[in-house]
């Protein structure tokens, strides 16, 4: 697996919870490594790297200037996917849709997880 460029690494309260809810998604959860005690995980979109999931307070604690950063923060991620309308119709029941919106041409949906953080579906490109 290649990694990204830039690696998304996203606090949340239960990282368990957190991972439940991306697999009902269609995406895969790995260890970050072998320490037990690190609950730091790897999602995986379609065999792709998509981004991390790490318990808030421990997070908080290996960086101590977000202590007082909220859950949820603001921006939004996207996830290009290879069919559009199919992945959006087989999650639509599973998410909170904020806006679904179509921007030259591109349709976007959007949703936010179950800590706050907003994700926008496109479709794919192949350049």
């Amino acid at each position: 697996m290649k990694p990204p460029a830039i690696a998304p690494c996203l606090g949340v309260p239960d990282t368990q919870a957190t991972v439940d809810f991306y697999e009902k998604l269609g995406f895969t959860a790995l260890p970050a490594g072998d320490d037990p005690n690190d609950d730091l995980r790897i999602l995986l979109f379609e065999g792709e790297f998509a981004l991390m999931v790490y318990r808030d307070e421990h997070l908080r604690g290996w960086l101590p200037m977000l202590k007082d950063t909220p859950v949820g923060a603001f921006g939004m991620f996207y996830l290009a996917v290879d069919d559009f309308d199919t992945y959006v119709e087989r999650i639509r029941s599973l998410v909170t849709v904020q806006k679904e919106v179509e921007h030259h041409g591109d349709k976007i949906f959007y949703f936010t997880d179950l800590n706050g953080y907003v994700i926008g579906v496109n479709q794919k490109r192949n350049r």
